[in-house]
């Protein structure tokens, strides 16, 4: 993907989010389900990065084991709501493709439903290594996207695949999806990941992978009946 399209679509999702944040921040209160196992790979009083936080609902998960939490959105608007919501945390406007933290800053970091709004596969392996970079050795990286080979996307798939034959696949990727925000006119861009091409970024000498698994509300199961892919890794 061309480096104009991709800084667009970013702009476009950027811009999506903050026409959004006000819905968006009303369901984002509670914590999903799974987040409970993350907690096992978290130790106390450790120093936390949230990318992509959001209105910094994983703030409260973290408060019982005293972590040291600084939360990074490219949103203003969801900084504002998170600053808000939990006025004892770090909250700043950021960009996971060029974080403005030093080498080796972090002890965890969450990347939470963030990670497949970023277009290309050469930004996500940017993004990743800015990931790496902040992180402590063996500092541990928590990351989920969604699951989007789902029935009720299938609208989205749809255009998805007109788009990628219409463009000779010089455009999008086959699996490069927007979705629409209930009735909201403006679509947020996705990418599909396939479990095999999720676990590739981090098959490298960079990353052990502590855990690849599936999860459908709080449950594992097989990729076919789950909502979220999730992978933990740590900094070799």
């Amino acid at each position: 993907m061309r480096k104009k399209q991709s800084d667009q679509i970013r702009q476009q999702v950027k811009g999506t989010y903050h026409a959004i944040a006000d819905e968006f921040d009303q369901t984002r209160k509670r914590q999903w389900l799974e987040f409970q196992y993350f907690l096992e790979f978290i130790e106390n009083s450790v120093k936390v990065l949230d990318l992509g936080c959001g209105n910094g609902r994983l703030y409260e998960l973290l408060k019982d084991k005293k972590a040291d939490y600084w939360g990074v959105d490219n949103n203003l608007s969801l900084i504002e709501k998170a600053r808000l919501h939990f006025p004892d945390a770090h909250f700043e406007l950021g960009d996971m493709v060029d974080l403005n933290f030093s080498d080796h800053s972090f002890d965890a970091v969450f990347c939470i439903a963030a990670f497949h709004h970023i277009p290309g596969r050469q930004l996500r392996k940017k993004a990743l290594k800015e990931i790496h970079r902040v992180l402590k050795k063996d500092g541990v990286l928590i990351m989920t996207v969604w699951n989007l080979f789902q029935w009720k996307y299938i609208k989205s798939w749809v255009g998805a695949l007109f788009s990628f034959v219409f463009h000779l696949g010089f455009r999008y990727a086959w699996n490069d999806l927007w979705i629409a925000w209930g009735n909201h006119p403006s679509r947020r861009y996705y990418h599909a990941f396939r479990p095999k091409e999720f676990f590739y970024y981090f098959k490298n000498p960079d990353w052990k992978i502590e855990d690849f698994y599936f999860v459908r509300k709080g449950s594992r199961v097989k990729f076919g009946r789950s909502f979220n892919l999730c992978v933990i890794a740590r900094k070799k």
